[in-house]
């Protein structure tokens, strides 16, 4: 072999191993840099259009590239963990509420009685279109005394009623309700149901202990298996207290007897059977009120210790007069029992 061929074949060999066509990358006739690496170390870049040469340092080999994905005509989706078209339903305040009706039963409620069942169907009707994420109920009613007028077992104070008698009342059996129960849930038609239960008649104890009867009956004294309470009260509902009386009640009752405590002993067995939540409660009085413009102005006729007792509860206190418009009573507690539901604390 000639020498000159000898010396063409040793110039060509570094390109042949590097996987290049030839030397031709040399003349110029690429349009495009060329790169030639190694796996590690120094790769050399040639500018094909002046044949100079750069270095540049890699860490390991070239990156291999898939090749893209067919188009499906679809936008992409990333999985991120989140689906934003997916609503997550987030449940705030109260579901559940439980009203305990507090009626006074003596001699000079009849008048009382009716304005309170005629405005009745729309008070629970506000608030079942205003509490929305609410859905079960409890509704029942306590006399002011051991009410004669129930059946046997319940006639104790803070007895539900489930039937009635005596001079004024509905007397009638208005139980067991839907729910097998003596006090009434969503399952009943609540305006008829109350209206048998809420017209309990002026035959009562004229020495009204409307407080105690509150009391007995959220403390659960009468709530044990087989007793007439059983099941009323729940832990995770609002409890909303609704009195309705007309004369004191307390240890500064102008006629003898009446309740044992006063206002803060009443608040204090009502939060503890709440676990100490007061925010859990909402307490609506519907009375005379003490230095207020509600006739008549008798210190006789105005129960200052449960004015008291409502007032303890702060926002979720709300006072109204006896002899008002209960419609309109009804329709501004609404807003106050909105707000207890919406800041109702869960339990435990």
């Amino acid at each position: 072999m000639r020498l000159a061929s000898i010396r063409w074949v040793l110039g060509a060999l570094p390109w042949v191993l590097a996987g290049c066509s030839g030397p031709e990358g040399q003349a110029g006739t690429s349009e495009t840099p060329t790169t030639l690496g190694t796996l590690s170390g120094t790769s050399t870049v040639t500018d094909g259009s002046t044949g100079d040469t750069a270095a540049s340092t890699t860490t390991g080999p070239p990156a291999e590239t898939d090749p893209p994905a067919p188009s499906t005509g679809e936008d992409p989706k990333f999985d991120l963990g989140i689906q934003p078209d997916v609503e997550q339903d987030v449940e705030d305040g109260c579901t559940k509420v439980d009203f305990l009706f507090v009626v006074d039963n003596s001699g000079s409620m009849e008048d009382d009685q009716a304005n309170l069942i005629a405005n009745f169907p729309n008070f629970i009707t506000g608030i079942q279109s205003t509490l929305e994420n609410v859905e079960e109920y409890h509704v029942g009613v306590v006399t002011t005394d051991a009410y004669s007028g129930n059946l046997p077992a319940c006639q104790v104070l803070g007895g539900l009623v489930s039937r009635t008698g005596g001079e004024a009342s509905s007397n009638q059996l208005c139980g067991p309700y839907a729910d097998g129960r003596n006090y009434m849930t969503e399952m009943d038609d609540l305006a008829s149901s109350f209206a048998c239960a809420a017209q309990v008649g002026v035959a009562g104890n004229g020495i009204e202990r409307p407080m105690n009867a509150m009391e007995a009956a959220v403390r659960g004294d009468h709530a044990a298996a087989g007793q007439c309470n059983e099941g009323f009260l729940r832990d995770d509902a609002l409890l909303v207290v609704v009195i309705i009386s007309d004369e004191w009640d307390g240890p500064d009752d102008p006629e003898l007897d009446g309740s044992s405590g006063d206002a803060t002993s009443w608040y204090n067995t009502v939060v503890a059977a709440k676990q100490g939540l007061a925010e859990n409660i909402v307490v609506v009085t519907l009375s005379h009120i003490n230095g207020g413009t509600c006739p008549p102005g008798d210190e006789f006729f105005n129960p200052a210790d449960i004015q008291t007792f409502t007032e303890m509860f702060g926002d979720n206190g709300f006072q109204g007069c006896i002899t008002g418009d209960f419609g309109q009573i009804f329709m501004d507690a609404t807003g106050v029992i909105d707000e207890a539901c919406d800041n109702f604390v869960p339990p435990g």
